[in-house]
Formats: structure tokens, sequence, C-alpha cells
């Protein structure tokens, strides 16, 4: 990928341009960013920042974002349709306008889309059960052109057999069934949606031989029993059906390791990776209790009842049924997919990068999912490319994705990591994502260690869209706050979503953030405006906000003088989950083992301690140097030492049952496909039984957390030699 380069200011030119520019297009303001100290500035830049983000945030307007999100999400639009192709014009139009380098990035993904669906109830008294999604008049202006209930990367083919219901089609629902004398072989399952990725339930259904897997949305967990149900109420109608994807890999399966790029190589569909071999299908609640109603056999265990409105039973049958799923195979099953691209060209260092990014496709309308993600980058591009072209432009390159095919199993993102993984790896600062932001009024996030920090503070400087003071002070008033900070907790970067390849193939810094509430639309055809406007945000305020502050974190990392990252989190991050692991392995570890294995995790436990000590100095150094003043040979030192202690690590090897994902720190769960698993390679081999490995990772830890240290340190021996005081 090509970025256009300007030529740099300098930082002393850098500070007076924007000084000047900044004089000429600020009007009183009564933004909540205030100025002060911003976390990688000194004094007089963070004062220039402070009232630079005030411009951005004046910037942002519910009623252009609202003007976007009905655009986009006029009717379904998933990946290798006209109707992406579509929402892929007008972001790059939207994005040209406002000044930014465009572009679309084409390629070739392996997306079977569906020919054929259809599900019966053989016996007794069989008839077709519809999977049809109606259209609801008193819900303002029907959803147009619904895509049919389809779980992408299902098996084509035709199962039947005697119903048996899974509860969540988890191994612990098996073991389950198993103890009850319950045998799932040849038969069709029934399982809930929840507790983990659907891909999971249907890898566990193979692994025991089940004929084809029904899913559905229990009204328990999204439907009436949680409130009332759309359109008089937030929460899933009785015939609203969850699409999604079952793939359990990341990126095109026909391309493992490579990007999919046209006239690419391609491996046979037998031998793809993650794909599923029977039958899936998603259904609404009132057709899953077409089939749940008749059952016998054992009662359902506690905790297995729903809210429908029978006892549950496990089967098998009486009830029997018959599911068809019929996808495109071979080269019909190949679709075009474009990513787009704007770049904000930086000033002084245009070859570092910050990346924002949401993905662009959706299961229906998408206006939660993600239309709303989408919308906030362009929010975003729009506010910090009117800021350039009155005179200030970002010292870093700001670059504003929207991926495509993202529902298939992130695969837009993950294809153009691949195809620019030596550029984006050398270059990216941070990946801020946005999936999904807006549904709700209670704000949360998630990122990696190092920028934790640094949202809390750009939650302080952009206000609540309810009022009331800032998102910080809202967020620390309802949330769970940190033990030892008080401080509003933000969580751990799970699986599900494009920071994925940034994050756990790279290395890179990343965040996710947003505004969430009940609902009940997910990946269905009411997820649309009308539900928008009515439940999640009627005002689109929660839409500004979030774009707020993915604007005022774009800001901070793309001029921040030293890169803000929080060693010391990290540090004390590190030496919580060390202590986790050291309680694990003592509780399913095989007494004879544990004093190897325990002697290992003590060393890193030492380095650790070493890591926080070092982190301190650097801390200490950092606002030494930004208070003093600092070349910009010491700077340009500093921050490639604080780049590479951030990817520091990144293994040699794939985490096991991860394709492509080298990040040691943090990994999507295997055995969740959401949930963020922590020192996933040690985890997964203690899990897994496997000592060696448990040995071999415990080691490569130690050694990463040693090479971090000592990153952090030159990063400080370069600030302490060349700054303004000692020179």
């Amino acid at each position: 990928m090509k970025i256009r380069r300007r030529l740099a200011l300098g930082a002393v030119g850098w500070l007076i341009g924007l000084a000047a520019a900044l004089a000429a297009a600020l009007a009183p303001t009564n933004a909540v960013a205030q100025e002060g100290d911003v976390a990688g500035f000194g004094a007089e830049a963070s004062r220039i920042q402070a009232r630079y983000e005030a411009m951005l945030l004046q910037a942002i307007e519910p009623d252009s974002i609202k003007r976007w999100a009905r655009a986009l999400g006029a009717r379904s639009h998933v990946a290798g349709t006209a109707a992406q192709e579509i929402t892929r014009d007008s972001v790059l139009a939207w994005m040209a306008r406002a000044g930014l380098d465009v572009h679309s990035d084409t390629l070739v993904a392996y997306l079977p889309h569906p020919r054929l669906v259809s599900l019966e109830r053989l016996h007794p008294a069989p008839r077709p059960i519809s999977l049809e999604e109606p259209e609801l008049p008193e819900a303002g202006e029907p959803s147009r052109d619904p895509f049919r209930a389809f779980n992408a990367h299902t098996g084509s083919g035709r199962a039947e057999g005697d119903v048996v219901f899974a509860n969540f089609g988890l191994p612990s629902d098996y073991a389950v069934l198993d103890s009850l004398g319950v045998d799932v072989a040849g038969r069709i399952v029934v399982a809930r949606y929840g507790r983990s990725f659907r891909g999971i339930k249907v890898r566990e259904a193979e692994r025991r031989g089940v004929a084809g897997l029904i899913l559905y949305s229990d009204p328990a967990d999204d439907g009436y029993r949680a409130g009332d149900v759309y359109p008089g109420g937030p929460m899933r109608p009785g015939f609203g059906v969850q699409r999604g994807s079952v793939l359990n890999s990341s990126g095109d399966p026909s391309t493992p390791g490579w990007p999919s790029l046209p006239g690419a190589r391609r491996v046979p569909e037998e031998q793809m990776i993650g794909i599923a071999r029977i039958p899936v299908l998603p259904v609404s609640y009132e057709a899953a209790a077409e089939l749940l109603a008749g059952l016998d056999g054992p009662s359902a265990p506690r905790g297995w009842q729903g809210a429908l409105p029978f006892h549950y039973r496990t089967g098998p049958g009486p009830v029997r049924a018959g599911l068809t799923t019929d996808t495109e195979r071979g080269r019909e099953a190949l679709h075009p997919i474009h990513n787009t691209i704007g770049v904000l060209p930086g000033s002084e260092l245009p070859d570092e990068w910050v990346v924002l990014g949401a993905h662009r496709d959706a299961w229906g309308p998408g206006a939660l999912d993600n239309v709303s993600g989408t919308a906030a980058v362009i929010a975003a591009a729009y506010a910090l490319a009117a800021a350039a072209q009155k005179g200030w432009r970002s010292r870093r390159t700001i670059v504003f994705a929207t991926w495509d095919a993202e529902e298939w199993g992130l695969v837009g993102s993950t294809e153009w990591v691949e195809a620019h993984a030596d550029q984006v790896g050398g270059a990216a600062v941070a990946y801020l994502n946005q999936d999904s932001p807006v549904s709700g009024p209670n704000f949360y996030a998630s990122s990696t260690p190092e920028l934790k920090l640094l949202i809390r503070s750009a939650a302080a400087a952009v206000e609540s869209p309810d009022g009331g003071g800032s998102v910080l002070e809202k967020w620390a008033d309802r949330a769970a706050g940190d033990a030892q900070s008080g401080r509003p907790r933000v969580g751990d970067l799970g699986g599900g979503s494009d920071h994925v390849p940034f994050v756990q193939m790279l290395g890179i810094p990343g965040a996710g953030f947003g505004f969430g509430g009940r609902g009940g639309v997910y990946h269905s055809a009411y997820d649309a405006a009308d539900w928008m406007e009515r439940f999640g945000d009627p005002g689109y305020r929660r839409h500004a906000a979030a774009a707020s502050m993915l604007t005022i974190l774009a800001a901070r990392l793309a001029n921040a003088e030293l890169l803000p990252y929080d060693f010391p989190g990290l540090a004390a991050d590190l030496e919580k989950r060390v202590g986790e692991v050291m309680g694990e392995m003592r509780r399913s570890v095989e007494e004879q083992e544990i004093p190897a294995l325990e002697g290992a995790l003590e060393a890193v436990r030492v380095k650790v301690f070493r890591l926080g000590e070092e982190a301190g100095r650097f801390d200490s150094a950092s606002a030494a140097a930004l208070e003093e003043g600092i070349d910009a040979g010491a700077l340009e030192e500093a921050n490639r030492h604080i780049r590479s202690a951030a990817r520091a690590f990144i293994s040699e090897r794939e985490l096991p049952g991860r394709p492509g994902l080298r990040q040691i720190l943090y990994a999507t769960d295997p055995d969740n496909g959401y949930s963020t698993l922590a020192l996933p390679g040690i985890r997964l081999a203690l899990r897994h039984e496997d000592l060696s490995e448990a040995g071999w990772r415990i080691d490569e830890l130690a050694e990463r957390v040693a090479a971090a240290t000592d990153f952090i340190a030159a990063a400080r021996r370069a600030l302490e030699s060349r700054s303004a005081a000692g020179r």
C-alpha cells in the first residue's frame, strides 16, 4: 500500500504552525477538553493539543452522522453483494470530499452464499417451518432486501434425524447428555446461542457425530423475558433470526497465511480449516419451539430451561426434522470484497501510522452492527481532515479503514494485514477499532495494557452524550472500579473483531470502545435505523460521543511527542497474569511436575518485577525530558525503542490451534471464540496437559519480558543522554 509523503515541518515549525492555525480557527467553546498536561506531550505542546481537541470536538455533529448512517443502512449489505459495493462507493466519495487520499483495496475471498436453505418438521404432523423475518409496517420504513437465514461457512447438504436439545451446545452440555444416556450421533441437535462463539458449537457437534445443527436465540436471553420485543421494545421478536459465521479461524479459509489477491493460490475446499462440514441453520425462537415443544426423553436439567412456554426436555424424538443448506462451491463461491482506505499523511512522521477501522458489511441493514462503527470512522475522518485544511496536519499519518467481510470471519482486515504485513507492522503505532459501538447508554472499553490509561484520559475529554459530566465521570459512576486505582475498568481485547490481525498477528497495541445496552436485533433484518432511533440512540448523540472518543484517541496518538504507552500498567498486568497461571498450574498439574514449572514461573516473576522497575524509571525520564525539552533525534530514537518494546511479545511460533496468531500476552480463547485468554501459549499447553510445551512457553515469556525491559531501558537512556538539560 502506498502512502503519499509530505514534507516534514520539524518540531518547532509544527508547534508554531499549529498554534497559528488554532488561533485563527478556534472560537469560544464549551467543549469538555481543557488545557493541561496530556500524556506524551510537553507542557506547551499539551496546551496546544487541548485547544486543538476542542476544535475537533466542535466538528463532530449528530446530524451529519445520522445522514451517513441512514445512507449506509438503507438496505441489507452482505459482503459479496451489489448492495455492499454501494456502501464502498459512498464511503470513498465521503472521504474524498473530506480531503483524504482514498482508494479501494480489492480482494477475492471465499464467501459461499446460500442458494437454498430450508427446515421441515418430518414427524409428527410434517410441515415446513418458516425461516422468514416479516416486514413490520408499525416499525416505520421496512428493511429492504433481507438476506435469507444463514450461517456463513455452514456445511452444504441435507440432514434428517431425531431432534435432541443440547442447551448451549458446549462440552459441558454434551457431558450432561452423556450422563442421561442421550446419544446425539446421527441426530439433529438444537442449541441456544450464547456463552461461546457459534463456531465452537459447530465444532463440538461435529466431534460427536451430529448430523445437523440448528441454532436459535432463546427468549430468556434476548427475547420477551428480557423486555418488550421489537417494535414495542428493543428485544428480539419471536420471528427474529440471528445470522452469523461459524468459521473457526480468521481470514479467508481458501488462502491460509497469504492474502486473497486476485489470482491467488487456493486450497481445495476439503482441506480448508475452520469451515463446517455439517449443515448448520439459524432459526427464530418461534421456529425452534415447533421442534422443542414435542420432545420426549429426560427432563432438561436445572439451568437448561429457557423461556419458551413449555417444559424443556432433551429428546431424542419423537420429533424428527430435516434441514437443507445448499451453498455455492468452487469458483462460484469466490466473491470480490472491497476495503476502503483513506489516508491523512503526517506532516512530520509520515511513516508512522495510527489506524482507525470499522467493518462495513452487515447481515442486515446493520444500524448497530456495524453502521454505527463505520459512521464513527467517517466522522473522525471529517473532523481531522477539516483541521488539516485549516492549516494543521497531524505529525503521524492517520489511516481510516472500512473493512469488508468481517462478518464472514474477519476476512477483509486479515487479508489486508497479510498483504501489507511488513509495512503495517513497521508503521502502525496503534489500531483503534469500532465494532457495534452504539446500542445503548453504557460506556465500555477494552484494550491492550499499553493503552488503558490513554482511554481513560480521552474519556475525560469527551462530554457524556446524556449530560452530567464527562464520559469518564458517567462511566465511573456506573462501572465497577479497578480495585487498586478506583478507576473504571478497561477490559482486555478478546476475539471476534478486526483488531485481531493487528494485535494478535503483529503485536500492535489496540483498543475498542462504545456505548452498549440491551437489545435483541443483532444480526437480524430488524437491525435498522428504526430500531436505532427508537431504542439505541434516538438523537445520534451516542454516535457523536463514540466518534469523539475515536477522534481524541487518534489525535493524541498521532501528535504525541513520545508515544503514550503505559509500561507500568503493562508490568502490573503481567504480574497479575503470572500469578493467575501459577494458581491454575497448582490446581491442574500433577504434584511431581510442579517444582520445575513453578521455578520457571518464579523466574518470570523476577523479570516482570524488573520490567516494572524499568517502566517506572522510563516514566520519570519521559516526564523530565518533556518538561525540559528534547531534541528530535532523541525523540526518534526513544520512540523507536518504545515501539519495539510493545512488539516484543510476538512469538516465533503460532499459538496452538490459532493459525497466524503469535501474540503471547493475549489471544482469543479457542474454546470460546470471543473471550480473552491471557498468556495463551502457557494456558493452552496446560489445558492440553502438554508439560513440555508449557515449559517452552514459560521460558519464551521470560525471554520476551527481558527483551521488552531492554527496549524500555534503551528508550530511557536516549531521553536521559540527549535531553535539553543534559546537553
